[in-house]
């Protein structure tokens, strides 16, 4: 009969996701596989209901069209975004993500939400032109494709909106830990979301229907900004403001660490020359 060997203070437990290399071999780390099956579940029963609550509730034609556009391209936006954001925290964790969730993301999102957008376009057939079968076929259609369109700008909006937001939720917890050099992490999460806001508030602020289409607007978009007259029309000066400050922070983030570095060199440089003569 034999007995238990005890085990070794130098061998990794189990736990840590450790498996021996074999003879000589040094041991390779196993990543563990997780599921966010029921993350992503409750994203998209709550994306449905928030969609059929906005496609019933509220006129399809109000606001140009504003709560179809959000109902169906809005929600898959949000979704996609939140998904994306926690399969690329389990891989930084060193955790493989199951892929069981697809059916959930893919089938049962874009179902539900055509399912409820099918009673708004029954009830309007002068605003989506479903009096006939084919009509309604053709409504049912271009909701998906902007349901198709929220799918991509979900990657685009995590990649810009979520992802810097958790990055800079982040480095603020592990600064408050007192953790060196993590105000690092807070340059590239600014940058996006600045970035971002640029974007979203700039496309408020300018009329750029005269400047021409493609590379022609981006001489008008500068001309805007330094205040310079030109093809171009101002829909809001405030938000025209805000522009400039996100640009000119961005710029500061870059150009005030750059001079702090130089100013450290020469001081540096200096003490080597007295060290040096004495």
């Amino acid at each position: 009969m034999t007995t238990p060997q005890p085990e070794s203070a130098e061998s990794p437990p189990a736990s840590r996701g450790l498996r021996n290399g074999g003879a000589g071999q040094p041991p390779t780390i196993v990543k563990p596989w997780v599921s966010i099956l029921r993350a992503v579940v409750g994203l998209v029963i709550v994306g449905v209901a928030v969609g059929a609550l906005l496609l019933w509730a509220l006129e399809p034609s109000s606001n140009d069209g504003a709560p179809q556009f959000v109902a169906l391209v809005g929600i898959p936006l949000g979704v996609t975004a939140l998904t994306i954001q926690m399969i690329a925290h389990n891989s930084i964790t060193n955790r493989r993500t199951r892929f069981n969730f697809l059916c959930w993301l893919f089938a049962a999102l874009p179902g539900g939400l055509l399912a409820a957008s099918l009673p708004s376009v029954l009830a309007n057939p002068d605003y989506f032109g479903s009096a006939s079968i084919c009509g309604v076929l053709g409504a049912l259609a271009m909701n998906l494709v902007l349901i198709l369109l929220g799918y991509g700008f979900g990657a685009l909006a995590w990649f810009f909106v979520v992802w810097p937001l958790f990055q800079l939720v982040g480095t603020v917890i592990r600064m408050v830990r007192g953790e060196k050099r993590a105000a690092v992490g807070l340059l590239m999460p600014l940058v996006l979301l600045t970035l971002s806001g640029v974007i979203l508030v700039g496309a408020g602020a300018l009329d750029l229907s005269d400047a021409g289409p493609g590379r022609f607007a981006w001489p008008q978009i500068l001309l805007a900004l330094l205040g310079i007259p030109g093809n171009y029309g101002v829909e809001s000066e405030f938000a025209l403001w805000i522009v400039r400050l996100m640009i000119l922070g961005v710029t500061l983030l870059f150009v005030v660490p750059w001079l702090l570095s130089r100013r450290a060199e020469r001081f540096a440089g200096l003490e080597e020359a007295e060290e040096a003569k004495e």
